[in-house]
């Protein structure tokens, strides 16, 4: 990253990571203390020891995770690291920026090179990185749109978190379009009420599968306005579409 004050910045505001050199010694222990899968306790004094060392300013602990991250700075790579063994960074790995320049479809290539690499844990905060690293590319919003709802749709990620720091931000499709959609959602015991997500679809038989995988649960149907669609997941099997709720007509319960 050309502004590595700028990358700490963006980790820091995650409050999941923590820079090991900034990191106090009732903090260390803390993170000691939710690792208890960590295979081999790490001493304060022995890591403090290795501060003068190469790349040490660049390990991270991920507080969310099982166990000690390092953070490539260039490629956004998460490598699982022992700070008493400090990581050259290697050679093989491709920075954001490489890819960007080489690429002929910029969104999917970072999807599939950065954020498909990542743990469950580490996707939010690797797509805000990433949303830094596009701020001076041409056609940023767009890149960045079809990253968010490319994740969204193949990632494995926890929704609730994650629309409301990407997908509530995302702007309308067509702002232009005329008439309304008639879509369809399917609940469960398992799902959030559609009043805080944004998955529909155009198929009733899809939302009708999605109402009863578990158990018995129920199929909405509603309107919304073409100029309010967020986004409309092409060749599709599920045939999502993205809408806030705020925007629904006539929500009732066929089933």
């Amino acid at each position: 990253m050309k502004n590595s004050e700028a990358f700490d910045m963006q980790l820091m505001m995650t409050r999941k990571i923590f820079k090991v050199a900034e990191t106090s010694e009732k903090l260390f222990n803390s993170i000691q203390v939710l690792r208890p899968r960590l295979s081999t306790p790490v001493d304060y004094d022995e890591v403090r020891v290795k501060a003068n060392e190469k790349y040490f300013e660049k390990l991270y602990f991920a507080t969310d995770s099982n166990g000690l991250y390092y953070i490539d700075e260039e490629s956004l790579t998460f490598i699982n690291a022992n700070p008493l063994e400090i990581l050259q960074v290697p050679s093989k790995l491709i920075s954001v920026e490489e890819i960007i320049a080489k690429s002929s479809n910029v969104a999917n290539d970072l999807y599939v090179r950065v954020i498909s690499n990542a743990e469950k844990n580490q996707i939010m905060i690797i797509l805000e990185l990433l949303e830094d690293r596009l701020r001076e590319v041409p056609n940023r919003k767009e890149i960045f749109r079809d990253l968010v709802v490319e994740t969204r749709k193949h990632a494995d990620v926890y929704f609730a978190d994650f629309d409301s720091q990407f997908t509530s931000k995302l702007r309308y499709e067509n702002p232009k379009a005329k008439g309304e959609t008639v879509i369809y959602r399917g609940e469960n015991i398992r799902s959030q009420s559609y009043l805080f997500t944004y998955s529909w679809t155009t198929s009733k038989e899809k939302a009708e599968w999605f109402a009863n995988r578990f158990d018995e649960g129920r199929v909405l149907q509603a309107k919304v306005p073409n100029n309010r669609i967020i986004y409309t997941y092409k060749d599709d099997d599920e045939h999502e579409v993205l809408v806030h709720s705020d925007d629904l007509l006539e929500v009732t319960t066929l089933q």
